[in-house]
């Protein structure tokens, strides 16, 4: 199976820009999820900040589920 996108440049200049940066916005949002990790394994925190570090994690991985996204392997 092949899928192509096409784009009318430079009218869909930021669809094109969109779809073309999607892997970098993943790798992002995993940087991200790492970061908060080693965070909270790593380093001293306060309960209030070990929940802080939680919301946002669970928070990131419950939009994820929402739209159907997953880390690339």
């Amino acid at each position: 199976m092949k899928a192509i996108l096409e784009f009318n440049l430079p009218a869909d200049e930021q669809r094109f820009n969109i779809a073309s940066k999607a892997m970098d916005w993943s790798l992002l949002v995993w940087d991200l999820q790492e970061q908060l990790r080693k965070w909270e394994k790593y380093e001293e925190h306060t309960e209030e900040e070990i929940a802080l570090i939680n919301n946002i994690q669970q928070y990131i991985c419950a939009r994820m589920e929402d739209k159907g996204l997953i880390y690339p392997e």
